[in-house]
């Protein structure tokens, strides 16, 4: 089986994440971790200053990325060490709706588990609207996770 995780650093990826640790994955399954990075929309070709800015910016960006998914992957792989999964991970960049379904049919995938809402390094990441373009263009089987209820 093979299995995408696509996740921001939302509380809604979280409860993706959680929701995979407590399945029962048949042994040797694939798991691709998958974060997308929005491209900062701002023209700042002729201003260097302000294009170094945005430059560190990413560079920050691309770092918490890279952290996140490391993080994902390494509770993956604690807790679920018995399943002898493959967990792989990657940082995408462009739109998380398109870079999601392209990298689930790069890898084959057999699900996407991913949040029902969220948001990523940058506020515009993973909102509602992914998880449901997602669901209607993927070539597999997409779970949205939703966040359990906590008592009031």
């Amino acid at each position: 089986m093979k299995v995408l995780i696509a996740v921001d650093d939302s509380s809604y990826s979280e409860a993706v994440v959680d929701s995979a640790v407590k399945r029962d994955w048949p042994d040797q399954t694939q798991v691709l971790i998958v974060t997308v990075l929005e491209p900062i929309p701002f023209d700042c070709e002729e201003n260097a200053e302000m294009r170094s800015l945005v430059e560190e910016g990413t560079e920050k960006r691309r770092q918490t990325a890279k952290s996140l998914v490391e993080n994902v992957s390494e509770k993956l792989k604690k807790q679920l060490a018995s399943k002898n999964l493959n967990i792989e991970f990657i940082i995408k960049e462009g739109s998380p709706k398109k870079e999601i379904v392209e990298s689930a049919i790069e890898f084959g995938a057999d699900r996407i588990l991913i949040g029902a809402q969220g948001h990523g390094t940058c506020a515009h990441n993973m909102l509602g609207e992914v998880s449901r373009v997602v669901a209607a263009t993927a070539p597999c089987s997409v779970e949205i996770i939703r966040e359990t209820a906590k008592a009031l």
